[in-house]
């Protein structure tokens, strides 16, 4: 698909790229993008990432990414920086790989450097992040750029030696791109296609990508799933293979989930006219990983045969006697404060109750010590530690589509 592209005025477009953080995905962009002949500098405000990621380009002469078929490529951003008054001014593109939880200490470190006209890309672009640029940033600067979601995350990937080398499994060709403002969309699409060489298809509306099923619809059910046999004192025998070993309860599990979303999102347009269309998680990650060819009949057929999830275990930890879950994992810290917990806020503004959904919330908060949902609604002492829309004062339709 990129070979195609017309040569459109990409360098109006995209004058540079500031790769946001110094995770395993941004360290992959720091070797890919200028492979792809994307210019591009690098901030890293966490601790001492920035030192050692330059540290570790300095000494290895550049990051290399290892590809799944062994074959390799080197690559170096211009600038990277603990201080984004460095690196951020003279980019007009920022790609921010972030887990949900750091939007609101990024967006108040970018602040004083950004410029009107701005392009924020957000992968995987969850997690609310539109209401808490707006909290962060204000309204009145956030209308003078222009903010959109990447779906699903560009790469699978791990750091196999911090600074120098990164294992990448995927890097995905196709992507779902939701902009605020809606016009935008079309340039949005266009920038993710260039730098990732990828199709990029444009979402009705940025909220549809919030809401879209990823992650949330994913990992809650299943590790609910694996954990039904377990109590403190009665440990699991073994650490289950994730995806590869889903069985037809976890994928049951993921399918009701998913049908609550998928109505809450019909319910949205019935509302408002606005058609915001959800579809199976098998059929939105078929279609991503589609050279793979996946058998994607049912849920659990994808995840049993989509090479890119082979080999991930449970997040459990070793305990005496066998292993327990880890309620300190990102798939309890993020997925639900930060996936289903906004579901279930909108779901609330429109009216849908979401008894599955609820059910997996309940056993999570427990064992969290969080009070999220109480009477089947999200009204726990705890929402305000999640991107429930509640959370930001955002209690009705017409405030969730921007309307108001």
């Amino acid at each position: 698909f990129f070979e195609t592209l017309p040569n459109f005025a990409m360098a109006d477009l995209i004058k540079k790229v500031c790769i946001v953080g110094g995770g395993n995905a941004a360290q992959a962009f720091a070797a890919i993008l200028p492979n792809h002949g994307i210019p591009c500098n690098m901030w890293c405000g966490f601790a001492d990432e920035a030192e050692r990621i330059s540290k570790g380009i300095e000494e290895a002469g550049g990051m290399t990414v290892h590809w799944a078929d062994d074959s390799t490529i080197k690559g170096k951003p211009d600038k990277i920086s603990k201080d984004p008054g460095d690196v951020v001014p003279e980019c007009n593109v920022l790609i921010m790989p972030l887990p949900s939880f750091a939007y609101p200490s990024v967006f108040k470190d970018l602040k004083p450097h950004l410029q009107p006209g701005t392009y924020i890309g957000i992968t995987p672009g969850q997690g609310g992040f539109d209401w808490v640029a707006r909290e962060v940033l204000g309204l009145e600067m956030m209308k003078t750029m222009n903010f959109f979601a990447i779906m699903p995350m560009p790469l699978n990937c791990r750091i196999t030696d911090f600074g120098k080398q990164v294992h990448v499994q995927v890097l995905k060709k196709k992507y779902r791109i939701g902009a605020l403002p809606a016009s935008a969309t079309d340039d949005c699409c266009k920038i993710t296609s260039h730098i990732f060489r990828a199709e990029s298809i444009p979402l009705t509306h940025l909220l549809e990508a919030t809401m879209y099923p990823i992650n949330a619809i994913i990992h809650p059910q299943r590790v609910f799933r694996i954990c039904q046999t377990w109590a403190p004192n009665r440990p699991l025998p073994e650490n289950p293979l994730f995806y590869e070993a889903i069985d037809d309860a976890s994928a049951g599990l993921m399918d009701l989930v998913n049908t609550e979303l998928t109505m809450i999102g019909e319910r949205i347009g019935d509302l408002s006219g606005v058609h915001i269309t959800l579809p199976p998680i098998k059929d939105f990650l078929g279609w991503v990983y589609e050279d793979d060819k996946p058998d994607v009949t049912t849920t659990k057929s994808f995840f049993a045969t989509c090479i890119a999830y082979k080999g991930f275990r449970s997040p459990l930890k070793q305990c005496e006697g066998g292993w327990e879950p880890d309620f300190k994992n990102r798939y309890f810290t993020e997925d639900i404060p930060l996936g289903l917990c906004i579901y279930k806020g909108i779901a609330d503004i429109v009216g849908f109750d979401t008894p599955v959904l609820d059910m997996i919330v309940y056993w999570a908060q427990a064992h969290m010590g969080k009070e999220y949902i109480v009477d089947g609604k999200l009204t726990g002492k705890d929402v305000g530690e999640t991107n429930a829309p509640q959370r930001f004062n955002v209690t009705t339709l017409d405030m969730l589509l921007g309307r108001a």
